[in-house]
């Protein structure tokens, strides 16, 4: 145990449990509730400690807390070796660090700690707010470390400034290791626990789960063409096949979902492409959504890294895409492709796929139109006329029954895209025509200045792609025969009053909000563009611009020329404050004295106090102790006590040779100088 003296004083813990606070703050709204209150409390017993109140917790009672905290962990957590409850982990041995915080060594183990618990926040978003956030918790944190020097340092304007100083003074190595450094991947890779909720595009689709969608503003994909842009009518975004339908919720399958068997081709040349050029070349950056498909037009190909193709032209990733994730894609509108592969038998039973009963009215009015001699696209035709004639466009549809496919095409005929793509599936399939359920995104803004399509939740969509013999799969859009300006001109143009009716704010309405909106996404693409995605690729061509080759000793260069110039520039501004300090009045009264005695034969040493120079001057002139008594005397209060009086007596006192030229003649033969 630390003996009293070795205690940590007030000002210590304020600044630590300030630090860890900044740190942990965002956390608080992602770990279990039970961890913050933990840290609360570790936090009110640390203080009762330093009160006296009570004792610091003995090694039983840490064990029982230590134990505690791992049945708390494992109760909170499904998965351990995952992302989460690593954070967790040590959020919490953050936490319980305070339960023995007694000395200086205690408190910098606490607060490197708290650099790493704040770096865990760049782990889930790489945002601006997040940046500057996390440009705050370095500020706080290296303030914290600078108070424990000493009772001084800990005044929150020196450590605060201290610390500002310190960042200010690295940001420049900062940049200059961010643009030169070789920009590797993590040595290890920590999966994130995919058990809590998703955004955007599900792995199924019911009635009500689209609608649910077109409440949401979010961004969701940024995309950025480098050649011919497609017209609003072709922007499908196409992520998710549902092939699976169990009577009122569509699904993607076996051997349809990678994770479930689904073929993917994940290397270049393994899927035989179009001999001519693709029509589309773009770029994607597309939001965290903790799922794995991607999303692009139809008949996609990429060659970014850990991206791959499936069987029925999607692209996935090998993992979920927890955070921003850019990808390049060209794509081959269908009908520009050349001949078309053959449907399987395995594929036409899953497209025609069945639950054995229900909705019995739509498959009774199919077979109707199957005996009628009709094709498949005569059997469309039908459908999408009915739709048009019959249905309304609507984002509060009503409740749907049982029979959901009945319950919409006879009885209510008012719904949102889930309801035409599902039902117009449903019936194509009970006439016998192979089809599925296409969803992903439809549209987008055009954000003009950054040049790139702005896609958002709202703009979520479901369509459907029958099977053509000779043709292959064609997209069928059902809702554009009811709602063609949904297509067109975007959900809010279609919906109307309609839509985003529930939001708190109604930007959408305010012209300044709109505009301020996209000059905000305006920002966060170029943030994105600029410093989250500056990977390998990116650092390669920036050097090349910069050096015009990359070698050894152009890279020693541009590593050597800027510290250099830092370097010289600190040498100059620690030679100009070398210079001396600007002196206050009474030091520069005082100096004037001491000038004046070094005249006489008594120069003042470096270092010497002025009571230390007073007394030396009494012992080698008595006759001048009188003088420096009183210059003494009257220095001290002007420059330590801010008497103004005594700063006033000072420069009387120093006239005297203005006065009596003669003085210190006067004052070696004993005379005192005369005060004017």
């Amino acid at each position: 145990m630390a003996s009293a003296r070795e205690w940590l004083p007030r000002e210590s813990l304020v600044w630590i449990f300030a630090a860890q606070f900044v740190a942990l703050l965002p956390q608080f709204t992602q770990l279990p509730l039970w961890i913050p209150f933990a840290w609360a409390f570790a936090v009110y017993w640390r203080l009762e400690v330093f009160r006296g109140r009570r004792d610091l917790p003995g090694r039983p009672l840490k064990l029982l807390i230590t134990l505690l905290a791992i049945a708390g962990l494992a109760l909170s957590y499904q998965h351990w070796f995952a992302l989460e409850p690593m954070v967790a982990l040590l959020a919490l041995s953050f936490t319980l660090k305070n339960l023995e915080l007694v000395n200086r060594r205690d408190a910098f183990v606490s607060l490197l700690l708290a650099y790493f618990v704040a770096a865990t926040l760049f782990v889930r978003e790489q945002t601006i707010p997040f940046a500057v956030y996390g440009l705050l918790c370095v500020v706080v944190i290296t303030a914290a470390l600078a108070a424990q020097l000493g009772r001084s340092s800990a005044h929150p304007r020196r450590a605060l400034g201290l610390s500002t100083c310190l960042l200010v003074q690295a940001t420049p190595l900062m940049l200059l290791l961010f643009v030169a450094m070789p920009r590797l991947g993590p040595l290890w890779s920590v999966p994130q626990d995919t058990s809590t909720g998703r955004t955007g595009v599900s792995d199924s689709m019911a009635p009500g789960d689209f609608t649910r969608l077109s409440r949401s503003g979010k961004p969701v994909l940024r995309i950025a063409f480098d050649g011919p842009i497609p017209p609003p009518e072709q922007r499908y975004w196409r992520g998710l096949v549902y092939s699976e339908f169990d009577g009122r919720t569509w699904r993607q399958g076996f051997a349809v979902d990678p994770r479930n068997g689904g073929r993917v081709y994940w290397k270049s040349g393994e899927r035989p492409l179009p001999q001519v050029g693709p029509r589309y070349r773009y770029q994607v950056i597309q939001e965290a959504s903790r799922a794995p498909w991607l999303f692009a037009l139809a008949r996609p190909a990429s060659d970014s890294a850990g991206v791959g193709t499936t069987a029925d032209d999607r692209l996935v990733k090998r993992t979920p895409v927890f955070n921003r994730f850019a990808y390049e894609v060209r794509s081959w509108p269908r009908g520009s492709g050349g001949a078309t592969v053959p449907l399987s038998s395995a594929e036409r039973r899953r497209n025609l796929q069945l639950p054995p009963s229900g909705n019995a009215r739509t498959r009774e009015w199919m077979e109707r139109l199957r005996r009628q001699g009709l094709d498949a696209s005569a059997i469309s035709a039908q459908l999408l006329a009915r739709y048009n004639r019959e249905f309304t466009y609507t984002l509060s549809p009503p409740a749907l029954g049982t029979d959901s496919v009945d319950a919409f095409l006879f009885d209510s005929r008012q719904g949102f895209c889930e309801h035409f793509a599902g039902s117009y599936v449903f019936a194509m399939r009970a006439a016998g025509v192979p089809a599925r359920v296409v969803a992903g995104y439809q549209g987008g803004e055009w954000v003009s200045g950054e040049e790139y399509l702005l896609v958002r939740e709202y703009d979520a969509h479901a369509w459907a792609e029958v099977w053509h013999h000779g043709r292959g799969w064609q997209r069928v859009d059902p809702t554009a025969a009811v709602s063609p300006e949904r297509v067109r001109d975007g959900l809010e143009s279609a919906a109307g009053a309609e839509f985003m009716q529930d939001a708190l704010l109604p930007w959408h309405r305010v012209d300044i909000l709109v505009k301020l909106r996209l000059q905000w996404d305006r920002i966060n693409y170029r943030w994105y563009q600029t410093v989250v995605s500056f990977d390998r690729d990116r650092q390669r061509d920036y050097l090349l611009r910069l050096l015009g080759e990359i070698s050894p000793l152009r890279m020693a260069l541009l590593l050597a020329v800027p510290m250099a110039v830092v370097l010289l520039g600190l040498l100059l501004w620690i030679w100009r404050g070398g210079q001396g300090r600007k002196l206050s009045p009474a030091e520069r009264l005082y100096d004037k004295f001491c000038r004046r005695m070094a005249r006489a034969g008594l120069v003042r040493s470096t270092g010497e106090t002025p009571r230390d120079y007073a007394q030396r001057i009494i012992e080698a002139r008595p006759q001048l102790a009188a003088l420096a008594r009183r210059v003494t005397d009257a220095f001290e209060r002007a420059a330590y006590g801010e008497d103004q009086t005594a700063q006033r007596a000072l420069r009387k006192l120093l006239r005297w040779r203005l006065v009596l030229p003669g003085s210190i003649q006067d004052a070696r033969h004993g005379q005192a100088p005369t005060e004017h």
